[in-house]
């Protein structure tokens, strides 16, 4: 699992698009959200714009635009 981070000007449909590929979980303060490596896939054929973000265990942060 990874977690990402949603821009918010593009939440709409990114999020429908996540939902539709499988479950996801909303961890954290912010909303970030832990997706399967398939809905990271997706997210980058499609050019859906989301950021990686860094998990507890300090795994290093990558940003993806699309």
């Amino acid at each position: 699992m990874r977690a990402i981070r949603i821009p918010d000007e593009h939440w709409g449909k990114v999020w429908r698009a996540l939902v539709a590929s499988g479950p996801l979980a909303c961890i954290g303060p912010e909303p970030i959200y832990l997706v399967s490596d398939r809905q990271l896939r997706m997210l980058r054929r499609k050019k859906l714009p989301f950021e990686l973000v860094p998990l507890r265990d300090g795994r290093k942060a990558g940003r993806n635009h699309g």
